[in-house]
């Protein structure tokens, strides 16, 4: 299969577009590239997908099966500092992919990415969320993702095959140091190259999330493109519920460095949902999709990540 991967220079697009190619699909990505240069795997294109035109005139050369749209504004916090911005790319950018796909591509099946921050607060007796759930977005990002959900409706109204994906918290290596486990991973490499002081800063260590595996999480888009059904919303979630608390000390055990902790006023968010996680029951019956990698190795590979980068730093200053 064809598959086009928007926002394929991204941390989950370049996780995605390997695991096409490992699958055997043919894997084209498409987007801004990021600090980090164009993906290793599969086709590129350069692709701004704000402009219908360009993503109409990509989307008819390529008539891929499968279209994966990833892109957009990814972080919480840049989101609310320009949420004009972010609403822009995030239903901007995903109503121009649609409209294009009706116009060009009307055979491809959409698997529309948008996040479990688009249920807002919920309640202890809520919880495990499900795709059920009412939409109570808090966040600007929120908004954003729940209107590119509003637009993915609106285009599977009229024809076009739409899967709609809320992955929750996903990490692994390769993310940027924006997000808290890869935030954690990078000042612990650091201490341990010299290049910082044996401090490690931290945000809300209270927080209670649902953490998944980047390579877990993108074998969940595939089965949805594989097996979802038209119209349907699917948590992609590991179903287990950690304390960020936890998740640090995991790290720590990982490393011989002795490290202080200390809080940090500038890593706090300012809407912050104390208990927060999925099920993952609606995906799993109908993909079969379950998690595999447990948080230890994912955390483990983390770190090594970091470490090889820090290392590579020392080596050229």
């Amino acid at each position: 299969m064809r598959a086009l991967v928007t926002g394929g220079a991204g941390f989950a697009g370049r996780h995605l577009l390997a695991a096409l190619e490992r699958a055997g699909h043919e894997a084209v990505g498409a987007g801004l590239p990021d600090g980090h240069g164009r993906p290793e795997h599969g086709a590129w294109h350069d692709l701004d997908v704000r402009s219908e035109p360009a993503c109409r005139a990509l989307l008819g050369e390529l008539q891929p099966g499968w279209v994966f749209h990833l892109a957009g504004f990814a972080h919480v916090g840049r989101a609310e500092a320009d949420p004009q911005a972010c609403l822009a790319v995030n239903f901007g950018g995903t109503r121009a992919v649609l409209e294009a796909c009706l116009a060009a591509a009307p055979r491809a099946r959409v698997v529309l990415v948008s996040s479990a921050e688009v249920y807002g607060r919920v309640k202890p007796d809520e919880l495990p969320v499900t795709e059920s759930q009412p939409l109570r977005p808090a966040t600007a990002y929120a908004v954003s993702k729940a209107a590119a959900e509003m637009a993915g409706h609106h285009a599977a109204a009229r024809g076009l095959s739409v899967v709609i994906l809320r992955p929750f918290n996903h990490i692994g290596p390769g993310q940027s140091e924006d997000f808290v486990a890869s935030a954690f991973a990078r000042q612990v490499a650091r201490i341990e190259a010299g290049r910082q002081e044996p401090v490690l800063r931290v945000g809300n260590l209270a927080a209670v999330r649902d953490l998944l595996d980047v390579r877990d999480a993108v074998q969940g888009y595939l089965r949805a493109a594989e097996a979802g059904r038209d119209g349907a919303v699917y948590n992609v979630t590991s179903g287990d519920a950690v304390a960020v608390k936890d998740l640090l000390d995991t790290l720590l055990s990982l490393s011989e460095a002795r490290v202080s902790v200390q809080p940090d006023p500038a890593r706090m968010r300012p809407v912050d949902v104390p208990v927060f996680h999925g099920s993952p029951e609606r995906l799993l019956a109908d993909t079969g999709f379950r998690a595999r990698l447990d948080l230890r190795r994912t955390l483990s590979d983390v770190l090594d990540y970091w470490r090889a980068r820090e290392t590579t730093s020392v080596e050229r200053r």
